[in-house]
């Protein structure tokens, strides 16, 4: 085609953006009509088909990614993920387009481009910090944001173009592709799985596949794989009344003596052993200690939320009637003590006077299962080890703030607060700003108050349910509060839905900060 062809089919106009939130095994469709649409995944992943007469495609976008959907185009989101997908659906029209493509062949550019290309991710960073623009719909369409708007709308298409025309692979091609790898490994963990293969099918070398994977992860794939199937082991032998022989087939371990030469070798002691001590009746009176039972395969027998102290006739007679083996509770009164220990013996934690991995390792001890409390916390020092050298690599010895952004508040975390520093200012090693060191927990009401406490980088933990729109104003309000801050950080950690003191939601915590390093590095 001419190159003057080309540029006369590629006039765009903006149209406008909206957000879109797919729940938890929903599916959405969408006709184009005749305006053609740039989509991006905020978080989560989606499944996606788009269907063109010319054209059929489909595949996954990961968070990061976004893609083009052309007109006309019949497109069916999926959301394959655990939680919510939010994605910023960005909606314009090829002018050149007036009817309908040909069924026997795209007419424009872009139409050309996704016959080529069919579904395409592809990323590009600075998108994240356009989302505000584009959803601003409060704001007047005056001449300045119009011509920003389809200035934004050109470099999205022009990147779409180069992406299709000129691929290449990259080390951000790669780090998506580890991850798409994980995310595939832990779905289908219970199946026979070719590692070498997967490492092949990145585009990469064997070698090169196997250092990225580790560098996310903190572990090889092989390691990552053992570790999936034998922890879903645990929680088999403990809840299921299945044989160990089912237990290693439904793992995907074909010969059960293999798997429990492997079981024992890890866990320092044989899937019958373990049986018998997690099969015990454990009632959790502290929800902090769920996530502590579950990292060692046990689901309690019985467990009250938050608050049960109100109620606690009620609470004792549901005990009585289930007659556990053993109560665990934080600190009480000395008289429901006393009432607790004539159902059964009690263990009283008193979480908050030592770090959460001796509590790990007391409750191993308590159920016998201190082999496996040592061998979660081996793998846990691995990720963290791994972290840190990125924290290193990518923060330096800049100095970052760690606040827990809520809508209305914000709780400033710092280093006499044990909840938060042992993760980020002790095991990832973050250098903490001079004013943390004098802080427990701080609450406030704007981020005007947490910007006096003058730190240039700061890194927000927000709940997954948050808006993009929300943090990308909050990012730019901390931007303008000063001039010198246009320079500085401002990292999220998007999935902070649980403040709880344990070692499920601090292994997430780790995991999320390298992946929101590599992002922000990307």
């Amino acid at each position: 085609m001419p190159q003057t062809e080309r540029i006369r089919q590629l006039p765009l106009t903006y149209m406008n953006t909206r957000e879109i939130k797919i729940a938890k095994g929903g599916q959405l469709n969408i006709d184009t009509d005749n305006e053609y649409s740039f989509a991006f995944v905020m978080q989560n992943k989606v499944s996606v088909a788009l269907s063109t007469s010319y054209k059929h495609s489909e595949g996954n976008a990961l968070s990061g990614e976004l893609f083009m959907v052309p007109a006309h185009c019949q497109c069916r989101l999926t959301n394959t993920a655990n939680q919510a997908v939010t994605i910023i659906w960005i909606r314009f029209m090829q002018e050149a387009l007036q009817m309908p493509p040909s069924k026997e062949k795209p007419c424009a550019l872009l139409d050309q481009l996704f016959d080529q290309s069919g579904f395409h991710p592809y990323r590009m960073p600075q998108l994240r910090s356009w989302i505000l623009d584009f959803m601003d719909e409060g704001q007047p369409l005056n001449t300045a944001l119009v011509y920003q708007l389809q200035s934004h709308l050109y470099a999205l298409t022009a990147s779409f173009i180069e992406s299709v025309q000129k691929p290449k692979e990259t080390e951000a091609d790669l780090i998506v592709f580890v991850e798409q790898a994980r995310q595939f490994m832990q779905d289908q963990s219970h199946l026979p799985m070719d590692i070498e293969e997967l490492a092949k099918s990145s585009g990469s070398s064997s070698s090169r596949f196997y250092t990225a994977f580790k560098e996310q992860t903190g572990l090889s794939p092989h390691k990552y794989m053992t570790k999936l199937r034998l922890d879903a082991s645990l929680h088999l032998l403990a809840n299921a009344p299945g044989s160990i022989v089912e237990v290693a087939h439904s793992v995907g371990y074909g010969d059960e003596y293999y798997f429990s030469r492997l079981f024992k070798k890890h866990m320092g002691m044989t899937p019958t052993e373990y049986t018998a001590c997690a099969k015990r009746k454990v009632a959790n009176l502290n929800e902090v200690f769920a996530g502590d039972l579950f990292v060692l395969g046990i689901t309690p027998y019985l467990s009250f939320d938050r608050g049960w102290q109100d109620h606690p006739a009620y609470v004792l007679e549901k005990l009585a009637s289930a007659e556990p083996d053993m109560i665990l509770i934080g600190p009480v009164s000395e008289e429901l003590y006393q009432a607790l220990s004539q159902i059964a013996p009690v263990t009283v934690l008193r979480w908050k006077e030592y770090s959460w991995k001796e509590r790990l390792i007391d409750i191993g001890e308590l159920l016998g299962l201190s082999s496996v409390a040592e061998r979660w916390l081996s793998y846990y020092d691995m990720k963290v080890e791994n972290a840190r050298r990125h924290v290193k690599n990518l923060l330096g010895d800049e100095p970052f703030l760690v606040v827990h952004a809520m809508k209305n508040s914000f709780y400033i975390f710092g280093m006499k607060r044990r909840k938060l520093r042992d993760i980020f200012y002790d095991d990832l090693q973050v250098i903490p700003p001079s004013p943390a060191k004098q802080i427990s927990m701080m609450k406030v009401d704007t981020l005007q108050e947490v910007a006096e406490l003058d730190c240039e980088n700061v890194l927000f933990l927000v709940h997954s349910a948050t808006t993009e729109a929300y943090c990308s104003e909050l990012e730019q309000q901390w931007r303008i509060l000063k001039p010198s801050r246009l320079k500085k950080r401002c990292l999220f950690i998007r999935n902070y839905d649980s403040p709880l003191y344990n070692a499920v939601v601090n292994e997430s915590l780790v995991e999320q900060m390298v992946t929101q390093l590599l992002v922000s590095a990307d």
